[in-house]
C-alpha cells in the first residue's frame, strides 16, 4: 500500500511539474494548453478579487481594405448574447450578479482585449462568461443591423472631435500605403457594408486559442485556475497560424521631405502654439533590438534635468517657457512605432512657422549628443529606474498582468521577462545607431496647433514656409 501511495503521489507531482511553469517574475505562473492557449496567472492574496482578461493578437494591423472596423464591430456584438447568456440583457444581469463594475473591451491597432474583475470565489464563473462570449457569440442578424447604427454614431462622434481628426490625419500621413491597418474604429461606409460572414471569417482566423492568451490575477491558486481553464477552454479548437505568411509592415521613410501641417485649434490660448514632431521609430515585429535603445533615449527625452529638455528650454530661437513645455518619448508598438516630440512655444505671432521647423531640426542634434555623451553611470541609473517601475507594477497582481499583457501583445512574454537585462546591455554605439537609423536626416511630420485668431495673423507665414492645413 505504501508503494502504491508513493507512486500515486509521484504521479501527481510529475503532472504538477509538467503543467505549472514558474516564470522569472515572483508569483507569476504560465501554462500552455494543448490547443495552444497561453495562460498567465499572477497570485496575490491581498484582496479577495480576481482580474480576468482575454487578449487576442489582432486589431487594425490585421485588417484589409474590405473589413476595416470589423474588429470594432465585433467588440460590440460580443456583448449581445451567446450560448450561455441569450441576450445583452442576460449578459448585463450576469455581470451585475457577479458584482462586476467595469466590464469592458478594447480594440486597438495592435490588439483586442476583454476584461473585468470579479470576487475571487466567482473566478470559474468569470472564466465561463468570457469563454461563451469569445467562442459562442449569438450574432443575431437584427442585433447586428442595430449595432451597426450604434457603431456608426460612435464613429461620427469621434470624427467630429478635433483631437481625433488630427490623430487620424497624422496616422494616415505617417502610414500612407496601408492606412486601413491603423484605423481600429472603421468608417461609416465600411461598417454599413459589413456582414456577419465577415465577422465569422475574422473569428475563425484570429479568435483561436493559439493566437490568444488568458490573464488571471488576484486571490487565486494558479494550479486551480489552470484546471478551470483546461476544463472550460480546453475544447477550443486550434487554428492555422494567422501570421504564417508574415505581418504587414510599413515604410520607415514615409516622407521625402518634412511633412508640414498647421491647424487652427480653439482649445489653445493666444499665448502659445503647440508643436508636435513625429518620426518613424522601431517596430517590435522587425526591429526589436532597437526598441531597447529607443527606450533609453525616451527616458532621456523626458528627464526634466536632462540635456534634451534643458537644451530646448535654453535655446532662445525656440521660445519655450520652461522645461515642462517640451519633451519626447517612444512607445513600443508591433508595426507602428514612432518617436513623438512636443513643445509649446510662446509668442506664436512671431516667426512661429520657422521656429516650429527649427525645433524639429534640433531634435536629432540633441539626440545625437545624448547618444554620444551619456555615460555608463547614467545608463545604469535609467535601467535601475525602469526596473523599479517594473517592481512597483508587480506589487499588485493587476499591475503585473497589465505590464506583461502589453509586452505579450506587441512581442511576447520573453520580451517582458528579459526587458531589464537587455536594457542594461545598451551601449553608446546602440544609441548612436538608433539615432542615425530613425532620427538623423530623417523626415518627420511637423504639426503646429494655434489659436484661430493667431492663425489668421500668421496664415501667410505658414503658407510661405510650406505648411498645409491638417484637415
Amino acid at each position: 500500500m505504501k508503494k502504491i501511495f508513493f507512486v500515486f503521489v509521484s504521479f501527481i507531482f510529475a503532472v504538477f511539474v509538467v503543467f505549472a511553469e514558474k516564470t522569472p517574475i515572483k508569483s507569476l505562473y504560465s501554462y500552455k494548453l494543448n490547443n495552444g492557449l497561453t495562460l498567465f496567472v499572477a497570485e496575490n492574496h491581498a484582496v479577495p478579487l480576481t482580474y480576468i482578461e482575454v487578449a487576442v493578437r489582432c486589431g487594425a494591423f490585421t485588417q484589409n481594405p474590405e473589413n476595416v472596423g470589423v474588429f470594432h464591430l465585433y467588440e460590440h456584438m460580443m456583448f449581445k448574447g451567446n450560448s450561455l447568456y441569450k441576450s445583452a440583457a442576460e449578459m448585463d444581469r450576469a455581470t451585475s450578479d457577479m458584482g462586476v463594475s467595469d466590464r469592458n473591451g478594447q480594440t486597438f491597432i495592435d490588439y483586442v482585449k476583454y476584461y473585468f474583475t470579479v470576487p475571487s470565489h466567482l473566478t470559474e464563473k468569470g472564466l465561463e462568461y468570457w469563454n461563451a462570449a469569445i467562442r459562442f457569440p449569438k450574432l443575431d442578424k437584427t442585433e447586428f443591423e442595430n449595432e451597426k447604427k450604434v457603431v456608426i454614431a460612435e464613429i461620427n462622434g469621434k470624427n467630429g472631435e478635433s483631437d481625433f481628426k488630427i490623430y487620424r490625419k497624422r496616422m494616415n500621413l505617417m502610414f500612407p500605403e496601408k492606412t486601413y491597418t491603423t484605423d481600429s474604429g472603421g468608417t461609416e461606409e465600411y461598417i454599413n457594408n459589413a456582414t456577419i460572414k465577415q465577422l465569422k471569417d475574422m473569428l475563425k482566423k484570429y479568435y483561436i486559442p493559439n493566437n490568444s492568451a488568458l490573464f488571471v490575477a488576484g486571490d487565486v491558486n494558479p494550479d486551480e485556475v489552470y484546471s478551470m481553464v483546461k476544463k472550460i477552454f480546453g475544447s477550443w479548437k486550434k487554428g492555422k497560424d494567422p501570421f504564417a505568411h508574415g505581418i504587414v509592415q510599413h515604410s520607415k521613410t514615409p516622407f521625402s521631405k518634412p511633412e508640414l501641417r498647421v491647424q487652427p485649434y480653439d482649445k489653445i490660448s493666444e499665448e502659445l502654439a503647440s508643436v508636435s514632431v513625429v518620426f518613424r521609430g522601431p517596430d517590435a515585429v522587425s526591429d526589436i533590438n532597437d526598441t531597447y535603445a529607443a527606450d533609453i533615449l525616451s527616458e532621456c527625452f523626458s528627464d526634466p534635468q536632462g540635456y534634451f529638455k534643458q537644451s530646448m528650454f535654453q535655446n532662445p530661437l525656440i521660445g519655450i517657457p520652461d522645461t515642462s513645455y517640451a519633451g519626447g518619448g517612444y512607445s513600443t508598438m508591433k508595426t507602428t512605432g514612432t518617436f513623438n516630440f512636443y513643445a509649446d512655444l510662446v509668442n506664436p505671432g512671431q516667426d512661429i512657422a520657422e521656429r516650429a521647423a527649427y525645433f524639429a531640426e534640433q531634435i536629432p542634434v540633441a539626440a545625437g549628443k545624448i547618444a554620444q555623451e551619456i555615460n555608463d553611470t547614467t545608463m545604469a541609473l535609467i535601467a535601475e529606474r525602469l526596473e523599479d517601475r517594473q517592481i512597483i507594477d508587480s506589487q499588485t497582481a493587476k499591475g503585473l498582468i497589465s505590464s506583461l499583457e502589453y509586452f505579450w501583445l506587441c512581442a511576447d512574454e520573453n520580451y517582458y521577462y528579459s526587458y531589464i537585462e537587455n536594457m542594461k546591455k545598451v551601449t553608446n554605439d546602440d544609441l548612436i545607431n538608433c539615432v542615425n537609423k530613425y532620427l538623423f536626416e530623417k523626415n518627420p511630420i511637423i504639426t503646429v496647433l494655434v489659436n484661430p485668431k493667431i492663425y489668421e495673423k500668421t496664415k501667410l507665414q505658414f503658407e510661405n514656409a510650406g505648411f498645409k492645413l491638417m484637415y
